[in-house]
């Protein structure tokens, strides 16, 4: 028996149409009748302008005008009760500021906040100034597109992605039903920003990446079960208090003065933490000395007495090397799962090691990449000492 795909009812069809790309989904109304809309009734939109390509011959700015009318087009007609999930994708590459376009996105958001969206994604990148000076400077700032303060009050959203985006002001957040929110890149006022994540009191996912203008902050939140704070080079204060927290993955200095404070959780089972230096360069300041040192990453590392599993990402095991460490107070007696990744290649990085697998003396399973393999086997007769399995990638 054969089943032409017009007899599939619309839910079967829509499914079809959500996995095309937003170009494609959109010619689906020349079939015939009955698919003239059928795309404006898809639960999930998504909009990247890296997808339509074309002629550029009106030049890169009005290709990128020509994206955002298909997009508020496709909004306008929309015919859908709600929307599952909105994504979009802009880059203006440095063409104009995003400030002159704030009409068009303030309508997208808008009709998605109607629209009561569960899932909403925006990526919005507008160059690729990175130093904290240029990015606090007035002019610049002006470019900005500020995210209209009516998108945190968006009571629906369930999750919140934002990659290169600028939060100003936002009033009292009302997301008490947003239980996922990363924010990339992201900056505006840190206020803002503390702000919306203690109004999100359902969060059980809370990612930070790149967010350089953010020096401290303090996460209280009692459904947060996994954290992730990546490359806030900035960051000089992190305090956390969330008693379900499971998994916790941080980049920084772990060495630097940290103000580290976490609530003893003993749901947490997973720790990554990598070895992020600043970028920014530390002008006549003369290095630490080893036990200011070892008394910073003691200070770090004994709040994460209760982690089960525990994982090293670093560019250079040189940077445990650190003798004191060896005399030092700490021992790690909970972890039974211990990974290390990183370069290996001098008898100093092997030092650290050492260090490392002195300091969790009771690790079951240990599992190591390193990027120099010779050393692998100077690894294997240090394992045997503390493990009974050994786990090589």
């Amino acid at each position: 028996m054969t089943t032409k795909i017009n007899d599939l009812i619309d839910d079967i069809l829509l499914c079809v149409i959500s996995f095309l790309p937003p170009k494609d989904a959109a010619r689906t109304s020349i079939l015939c009748r009955r698919w003239r809309y059928l795309y404006c009734t898809c639960p999930s939109i998504a909009f990247d302008l890296r997808d339509f390509g074309g002629d550029f011959s009106g030049g890169k700015q009005s290709h990128a005008i020509r994206f955002l009318d298909i997009v508020s087009s496709t909004l306008l007609f929309y015919k859908g009760e709600s929307l599952e999930q909105f994504k979009l994708v802009f880059n203006a590459d440095l063409i104009y500021s995003l400030w002159h376009l704030r009409t068009y996105f303030d309508s997208f958001l808008r009709t998605a906040r109607e629209k009561s969206v569960r899932s909403l994604s925006l990526e919005m990148s507008y160059g690729s100034l990175t130093d904290v000076h240029d990015r606090a400077n007035e002019q610049y700032r002006k470019q900005l597109y500020c995210l209209p303060s009516f998108i945190f009050k968006c009571g629906s959203l369930q999750s919140l992605m934002l990659k290169n985006c600028t939060i100003e002001t936002i009033g009292t957040p009302s997301l008490r039903y947003l239980a996922v929110l990363h924010l990339i890149l992201v900056e505006g006022r840190q206020q803002s920003i503390q702000e919306l994540i203690t109004h999100c009191i359902s969060l059980r996912e809370l990612a930070l990446e790149g967010c350089l203008l953010v020096d401290s902050l303090e996460i209280s939140l009692l459904n947060l079960e996994n954290l992730s704070v990546r490359c806030c080079h900035q960051m000089k204060s992190l305090r956390i208090n969330a008693p379900n927290l499971f998994s916790l993955n941080f980049d920084g200095d772990l060495f630097d003065k940290l103000d580290f404070k976490i609530l003893k959780s003993e749901e947490m089972r997973s720790v990554r933490l990598g070895l992020c230096h600043q970028k920014a360069p530390r002008i006549l300041q003369t290095p630490q000395c080893s036990l200011t040192r070892v008394k910073e990453f003691t200070k770090f590392a004994t709040e994460l007495e209760n982690a089960k599993h525990l994982s090293f990402v670093t560019s250079s095991f040189e940077d445990f090397a650190i003798e004191e460490l060896q005399s030092a107070p700490l021992l790690l007696h909970k972890v039974k799962q211990l990974s290390l990744k990183g370069w290996i290649g001098s008898r100093r990085s092997i030092l650290g090691v050492t260090i490392l697998l002195a300091l969790t003396p009771s690790i079951e399973s240990l599992s190591l990449e390193f990027s120099e393999m010779m050393t692998i086997k100077k690894i294997w007769k240090l394992d045997l000492i503390n493990s009974g399995k050994l786990i090589l990638h």
